[in-house]
This record gives C-alpha cells, sequence and structure tokens, in this order.
C-alpha cells in the first residue's frame, strides 16, 4: 500500500514585483497553511519524505506544514524543480519514480498538477482544489511505478472556516 498526501501550496502574494517563481505567501496564505496542517495532525499518518516544488511559496507551504505536523520534526524538506510543474506530468513522473522504501510521500506543488492528477489518479471530475487544499490518495500497489488509480479524499480550507 501507498499513500500520497498531494498539497496545493498556500495563496501567493501579488504585493511583491518578483518573478512566479520567487513569489511568497500572503497573509491568508500563511493562515490558511497553519489551519490546514492542524488538520492534518488529526490524520495519525506515518510521513517517509517530504518533497516541495521549489518556488518560494510551495516551500513557504511546506515548512508551515512541517513546523506543525507535531511528530514529523525530524523530516527534511527535499526541493525539487520537476515539483514546479502546472500540468502534472512531471509531478505524475516524479511519482512513479519514488524510492519503493517509502510508503508514505507528502508533496507540496501546483494548482493544475493537483487538479490533474485528481482526476487522473482519484477519478474525481469538476472538482477544483484550492490553495492549501490537502489530497490523500491510497493505492493498492507496492510499487510506486504501478501507480494508476486509488482511493482518494480531499480537504479544502473552506470547510473548515
Amino acid at each position: 500500500m501507498k499513500k500520497l498526501i498531494l498539497i496545493r501550496h498556500a495563496k501567493s502574494s501579488w504585493d511583491h514585483n518578483v518573478s512566479d517563481l520567487n513569489r511568497p505567501l500572503s497573509n491568508r496564505g500563511f493562515d490558511d497553511a497553519n489551519l490546514m496542517s492542524g488538520i492534518l495532525n488529526n490524520f495519525s499518518i506515518d510521513i517517509d519524505a517530504v518533497f516541495s516544488s521549489n518556488s518560494k511559496r510551495t516551500f513557504e507551504t511546506a515548512k508551515i506544514f512541517l513546523n506543525n505536523l507535531v511528530n514529523y520534526k525530524n523530516l527534511k524538506i527535499v526541493q525539487s524543480s520537476n515539483l514546479y510543474d502546472f500540468y502534472g506530468d512531471k509531478l505524475d513522473l516524479f511519482i512513479k519514480n519514488l524510492n519503493n522504501e517509502l510508503n508514505t510521500v507528502m508533496i507540496f506543488s501546483h494548482n493544475n498538477s493537483c487538479n490533474n492528477l485528481l482526476f487522473k489518479y482519484g477519478g474525481v471530475i469538476n472538482k477544483h482544489v484550492p490553495t492549501s487544499g490537502i489530497l490523500i490518495f491510497e493505492f493498492d500497489v507496492s510499487l510506486w511505478s504501478d501507480v494508476i488509480t486509488g482511493n482518494c479524499n480531499y480537504f479544502f480550507p473552506k470547510n473548515f472556516k
């Protein structure tokens, strides 16, 4: 059994004249990331590894989650430019190439990659993953390369405000 926790980065700020890669979180982004990391704390999930897009807003989101998750202070966030993906193809390839010794992985990524994998892996249509949205997939496989479809539960900030 493999478990994927896929999280869309929190709301970014457009108040700065910076490139997309360097755009930081907004105040709402910080608030929602803190809220949703608290929700994730309620699930007793053993996380083996954490990966994040190399964008500033995504890495900031990952740091907030990791700082708030009570049992995972010793995990390090591994950044990858392959997760700076707005379609999902690079993210899908990244997942399928994960080390098979990892059973539960948390990945922080972007808008359309989350939406597209929600459909591809979970078969969920007409659902938009908002900023700070959490998708938890369970796959009945022993190898990440065998991931095709699985069960998905999703948790969005508006449901907890």
